[in-house]
């Protein structure tokens, strides 16, 4: 099928995912819908895909969302960051050994296998790695698409019945900014991500349109955001997005990896939300924003997801952020490690 007609079919089935979850009233709907939907079709053996180009805009949109949510609050909160990093550094570290350790003992996993399985992000990488290394990429992938759909399915509804009040999609109150700005803002953005993809930074569109968003707020040249109705397009796509992890994999891959997915993300989730509490006694900075900032779901989702509960997008997105960079040092060495142990 061609690459557009992949794109509308996908977009087309991602809306009634999302006129579904609005109809049910299900928090964030506009997001978790499409993704629901997306993802079931694939599953069905629906060739399911949102175009490069698409995605880049995609990003570029939720980057200029969030960044002007930034406010000089979230900057005078940096000095208490460093302990929140060294706190999370270590649940990065400890979180793929532990993986190994439970899924090559209870679920028949290689031990390399079981590592890059349970790596908390970084699925291209991971998927990467293994081709290269021969490790079977299936259950790689499988387990992290699994992650990433049923945190961003958890974690609104865990908000909502904590009494976190969530409605279909992102909140609507500030005015919305002029296009002119807004035009500005994109074309900063578009200038930056070069530089970002440069340094080999995770998301490089999104970060880039974040902080070129953030940077045009605090220094007030700009008030507002994007017109709502763009904004809950824009979540809806990113729905589809998520969906379309699934493409290319069976109802027969899933069952037979079920039980070993619902024993990542239950490990991988505890394992942030032990870590998170303490960090937030220790560090002094809201529970919410380390429970969002730890969790081991996608770094688009959680930021978007962060934001529609009210954590401070900085935090969250520079977490998620850092966790990437320390994860694609950490399984890099690890690859190097196996590379030469196969050598010798």
């Amino acid at each position: 099928m061609p690459e557009p007609r992949r794109t509308i079919l996908t977009l087309c089935v991602g809306s009634l995912g999302a006129a579904a979850g609005w109809a049910v009233n299900l928090p964030m709907g506009f997001l978790l819908g499409p993704a629901l939907v997306v993802a079931f079709a694939s599953l069905r053996g629906m060739d399911t895909d949102i175009a490069p180009p698409l995605r880049n805009v995609i990003f570029m949109l939720v980057g200029i969302t969030v960044g002007s949510m930034v406010t000089p609050t979230s900057i005078e909160a940096v000095i208490r960051w460093p302990i929140a990093f060294t706190m999370l550094a270590a649940l990065t570290v400890a979180t793929p050994y532990a993986g190994r350790w439970v899924l090559s003992r209870g679920m028949g996993f290689d031990g390399d296998e079981a590592f890059l399985s349970a790596a908390p992000g970084h699925l291209s990488l991971v998927v990467s790695l293994s081709d290269s290394l021969g490790i079977p990429v299936a259950r790689p992938a499988i387990l992290a698409s699994f992650r990433v759909l049923a945190l961003s399915l958890f974690v609104p509804i865990a908000a909502r019945l904590s009494g976190i009040e969530l409605g279909p999609g992102l909140p609507v109150g500030r005015a919305s900014a002029p296009w002119l700005m807004i035009g500005a803002e994109l074309l900063v953005a578009l200038a930056l991500t070069p530089v970002l993809i440069k340094f080999r930074l995770p998301a490089p569109v999104l970060l880039a349109a974040m902080i070129a968003a953030a940077g045009f707020h605090l220094t007030g040249v700009v008030d507002g955001n994007l017109p709502p109705w763009v904004s809950q397009v824009v979540l809806v796509m990113m729905g589809c997005l998520i969906g379309t992890r699934f493409s290319g994999v069976t109802w027969r891959d899933l069952r037979h990896n079920m039980a070993a997915a619902a024993v990542v993300v239950l490990l991988t989730a505890s394992l942030a939300a032990v870590v998170a509490v303490p960090t937030a006694i220790l560090s002094g900075l809201p529970m919410l924003d380390m429970l969002i900032g730890f969790a081991p779901g996608g770094l688009e989702t959680m930021i978007i997801v962060g934001v529609a509960m009210g954590a401070d997008p900085s935090f969250v997105a520079a977490a998620h952020v850092g966790r990437l960079v320390l994860l694609a040092i950490l399984i890099t060495t690890y690859a190097t490690r196996i590379t030469r142990r196969t050598v010798r």
